[in-house]
């Protein structure tokens, strides 16, 4: 029997729906809406695409199945990079939701956390989720400014708040294939029992620019060096060419990475598709991290946040 998980969806008429890419070059400040607030709480939502809502499903489905299942053997702790505000408006139809990181609070699973820490580059985006925390009673998550691109700012926060005997799930959701790999390397060195979920721009980045680095490495000579560096080696370049359809293009790119994974000590892998936008990417260093996934995404999302 399916059990709703709550959002807390509403509508939002104070959108103006369906700007494009262009539009929203007025109509948001750092992808936080700069028409209207949330109709919830009054508090900055984030413009997403409908795409969102299968994210945070994904995400948040997971959650629930390693908090409980680990909860007896492990302290545990959920990081995430890229949080957002805590709630979202699909531009698409209007309709204002919970982010991933309200909906993992809000989650039964959530009461076997030990420690919920959440970062993002935005001042603003981070008051306001500590807001949204502070008014929903939690008291063990707490939100920081932090850059991945700058990774010690982030790791001297995981150093002073975790400690290394505990296991950890870390979400990084990049809009783009900016994230270095030394990122990870930086964490895995911080807390040895991590598991990541990442989101790779595979098509929206990867997949629209990786050519133009072939036919013109000289003039996209930055987009070369970001990939390199987001797959953490310089293999990829040797095994690419132009003629290889996006598929194939695709595949080079996912078996690099995980390339890289291997050499943190990872073994088990996979990855689901979001609407050919994004690879949503699993690493785990346990076969039961991999039967925890493979339980969340057996069930596609519904459009009706049905968990299982």
């Amino acid at each position: 029997m399916a059990k709703r998980y709550k959002c807390e969806y509403m509508s939002n008429n104070g959108c103006i729906g369906s700007c494009n890419k262009e539009d929203r070059l007025y109509t948001t400040d750092s992808d936080l809406c700069a028409v209207t607030a949330s109709v919830y709480d009054g508090l900055p939502v984030r413009c997403v695409g409908q795409w969102a809502e299968q994210k945070i499903y994904l995400l948040v489905q997971y959650f629930g199945i390693f908090a409980q299942g680990m909860s007896k053997k492990w302290k545990l702790n959920y990081v995430e990079i890229c949080s957002g505000p805590g709630r979202c408006i699909n531009r698409s139809d209007k309709t204002e939701f919970d982010g991933t990181a309200l909906s993992v609070i809000k989650r039964e699973e959530f009461k076997y956390i030990n420690k919920a820490l959440f970062f993002d580059i935005n001042d603003r985006v981070v008051e306001t989720l500590n807001e949204r925390f502070a008014n929903s009673g939690i008291t063990k998550a707490k939100a920081y400014v932090g850059d991945y691109m700058s990774s010690e700012t982030i790791c001297s926060v995981l150093r002073q708040e975790l400690t290394t005997d505990s296991l950890n799930l870390v979400v990084i959701d990049p809009t783009d294939c900016s994230l270095p790999f030394q990122m990870i390397r930086d964490i895995k060195a911080v807390l040895p029992k991590v598991d990541f979920i990442i989101n790779v721009a595979i098509w929206t980045d990867y997949n629209r620019n990786v050519k133009n680095t072939l036919t013109k490495p000289s003039n996209f000579s930055k987009a070369r060096s970001k990939y390199s560096t987001f797959i953490g080696n310089d293999r990829l370049y040797d095994k690419i060419t132009i003629g290889m359809s996006d598929l194939q293009l695709r595949e080079r790119f996912l078996s690099e990475y995980k390339a890289s994974f291997r050499t943190e000590g990872y073994s088990y892998f996979d990855f689901k598709i979001v609407e050919n936008f994004y690879y949503i990417f699993f690493a785990s260093q346990s076969d039961r991290g991999i039967d925890f996934w493979n339980k969340a995404t057996q069930y596609e999302f519904d459009g009706q946040g049905a968990l299982f």
